[in-house]
């Protein structure tokens, strides 16, 4: 009996896993479920430590060694104009968040603006890694224009979104630290790049974590006009700021300065180019507005950086592991309860899966707040949603077709 107990339960779990494959299999490639993509598309870009960040997250100090000057819609001279005026004031580094791809018609300005990128001391350019699928591989990168190049170091910013399954959704929570390409070359991100020229040892130790990705522990934002719950967290200048005078030249000195486009002027909420959703956004459930810029996603992330304050996170394996774990568990406990208790076990394990379901999201969100370790337990909760009717389907058809006994009483009919 006993060990009939434990072939049962062991015999459960495998099945629940062969059914997780199938129904997800079924969800992702069939689309059978198609009717409910208005609830699914409100649904699909949120991850439960959203709430964390848009609900509970307490209010973080201001980052005031990370500057962020809006470009705006200013031409190559004014642009030039505006390093100058900044770099005088002797940043730590200045990265320039913005791509010049070709020489314009403007022959003056690509040489003012040349010229002014030549005089700063520590500059970063952004390049892009591009991605080949037919290789599936990381194969060149995009920079830009040489003129404007030549004495900079230069960082990609590409960023990690959700656009390649939703094209009309950026939502970044996560980045790459380097990206190596197919000639082996290891390139450091844009946000990466410019701690390190600031604070080189904390820089070493986060890259030194060896992640292939990170989670960015976001901070908070710009100005936004309420677009996110914390606003202000990062001194900004626009453009007219710049060509006023409008600031101090110790805001500047030893700072990390961002040269990024921020709107057409600061507070801009219409102008969504090189805008993505954020898990602070206030709305976190079927988002309507993005809420960060690029640039702004990059001063967090360095913000991240310099203050050691990262997100750890669950490998695959784990995440697996634990899921597995936590399935036998499951069905240890609901096969005794069905062998037992066979009329309350509708009853009791549902119950059980609402406490579960529960708890596991309250683990989840305050693991993130308590100890800054995001808790992927998706598996675990997907386990958790099929054991129960899973394990009934297990012991009422599959069982029973392997049983003699059990196929008779099939087709046995009784009367009424």
């Amino acid at each position: 009996m006993f060990r009939r107990f434990w072939k049962d339960v062991i015999l459960g779990t495998f099945f629940i896993i062969g059914l997780m494959v199938f129904v997800s299999t079924v969800i992702s490639e069939a689309k059978i479920f198609d009717i409910f993509d208005p609830i699914g598309d409100a649904f699909g870009d949120m991850e439960f430590t959203d709430l964390y960040f848009s609900q509970l997250l307490d209010d973080p100090v201001a980052d005031e060694n990370i500057i962020l000057v809006n470009l705006g819609l200013e031409s190559r001279a004014g642009i030039a104009m505006m390093v100058d005026s900044i770099s005088q004031h002797n940043p730590a580094v200045l990265g320039m968040d913005t791509f010049f791809n070709f020489p314009k018609e403007d022959t003056l300005g690509d040489m003012m603006l040349s010229d002014a990128l030549g005089r700063v001391e520590n500059l970063v350019m952004v390049s892009k890694i591009l991605y080949n699928p037919d290789i599936d591989d990381f194969d060149s990168v995009q920079s830009s224009w040489p003129w404007f190049t030549y004495n900079s170091q230069e960082a990609f910013a590409n960023l990690i979104t959700d656009a390649d399954v939703q094209e009309d959704l950026k939502m970044c929570r996560e980045f790459n630290p380097t990206l190596t390409t197919t000639d082996g070359t290891v390139h450091q991100s844009f946000a990466v790049k410019l701690a390190s020229i600031v604070e080189p040892e904390k820089t070493e130790k986060f890259v030194s974590r060896g992640n292939e990705v990170e989670v960015v522990k976001y901070r908070g934002n710009v100005l936004d006009y309420g677009a996110t719950k914390f606003g202000n967290k990062y001194y900004a200048l626009d453009v007219p700021d710049v060509f006023g005078g409008n600031y101090t030249p110790d805001i500047i000195e030893g700072k990390v300065v961002i040269f990024c486009f921020l709107g057409e002027y600061l507070g801009d909420r219409e102008n969504f180019e090189d805008k993505y959703f954020t898990p602070l956004n206030e709305v976190y459930i079927g988002r309507a507005f993005p809420d960060m810029y690029g640039g702004v996603i990059h001063a967090n992330i360095v913000s991240m950086i310099m203050n050691e304050d990262y997100i750890f996170y669950l490998k695959e394996w784990q995440k697996l592991l634990i899921g597995f774990i936590g399935l036998f568990l499951n069905i240890m406990a609901f096969s005794w309860v069905y062998k037992k208790l066979p009329k309350w076990y509708d009853g009791i394990t549902k119950i059980i899966q609402a406490i579960e379901f529960i708890g596991l999201i309250y683990i989840m969100i305050y693991a993130l707040d308590i100890f800054s370790f995001k808790l992927d337990l998706t598996y675990l909760l997907f386990a958790v949603g099929l054991s129960g009717d899973g394990l009934e389907v297990f012991y009422g058809v599959v069982k029973n077709s392997f049983s003699k006994e059990g196929r008779k009483e099939l087709f046995k009919v009784s009367r009424l």
